[in-house]
C-alpha cells in the first residue's frame, strides 16, 4: 500500500520562505488527491515539460528535505500536482475565493504563486557545505596606510 505523504512539522521546516514553498506545494497536493510519488513523475514525463523529476526528488521537496535547485525541476513536481488536481496553473489563485475586500481581483497565478514562493525559499538557503571539505578562509587586511588627501609630489 502507497503512503501518502503529510506536511513535515514545524520543527522539521521551521516557519519561513521553505515553509511557505511547502504550504502552496501541499495545497496542490491535497487537491489533486496525494497521490503516488510514482503517479506524480508519470504525470509530469506525459506532460513533456522542459524539467524533469526522479520519484525521489519528489519525496525529498515533500518532505522538506531538499528545495530543487533549477525552476524546471520545481515546476515538474508542482505542474502534475495541478494537472491531477485539474487546476489550470495560469488561472488566477484567490485565497480563500475572495477579493479580501478590494475592488480588484488578485492577478497572480497558481504557477506564479509557487515561482515566488520557490524563488524566496531558495534565495534565502544557507548554501551548504563545500563538498571537497574546502574552506576560504579570511585573509588579514594589510594595515591602513596614510591616505592623506595630499597628492603624492
Amino acid at each position: 500500500m502507497v503512503r501518502a505523504i503529510a506536511m513535515p512539522s514545524k520543527d522539521q521546516v521551521p516557519e519561513g520562505p521553505h515553509r511557505d514553498l511547502l504550504i502552496v506545494l501541499f495545497q496542490m497536493y491535497r487537491s489533486a488527491g496525494r497521490p503516488p510519488l510514482k503517479q506524480i513523475v508519470d504525470v509530469a514525463k506525459e506532460m513533456n515539460l522542459s524539467g524533469t523529476a526522479s520519484q525521489e526528488t519528489v519525496r525529498r521537496t515533500l518532505h522538506g528535505k531538499v528545495i530543487p535547485e533549477r525552476w524546471e525541476t520545481a515546476y515538474a513536481v508542482y505542474a502534475p500536482l495541478c494537472q491531477l488536481a485539474d487546476i489550470d496553473p495560469n488561472e488566477e489563485y484567490y485565497k480563500d475565493n475572495e477579493y479580501n475586500g478590494y475592488d480588484e481581483p488578485p492577478t497572480s497565478t497558481h504557477k506564479e504563486l509557487f515561482r515566488q514562493a520557490w524563488s524566496a525559499a531558495f534565495d534565502t538557503e544557507e548554501l551548504p557545505p563545500s563538498p571537497l571539505g574546502s574552506r576560504v578562509e579570511r585573509t588579514a587586511q594589510p594595515a591602513a596606510t596614510d591616505f592623506s588627501d595630499e597628492p603624492p609630489f
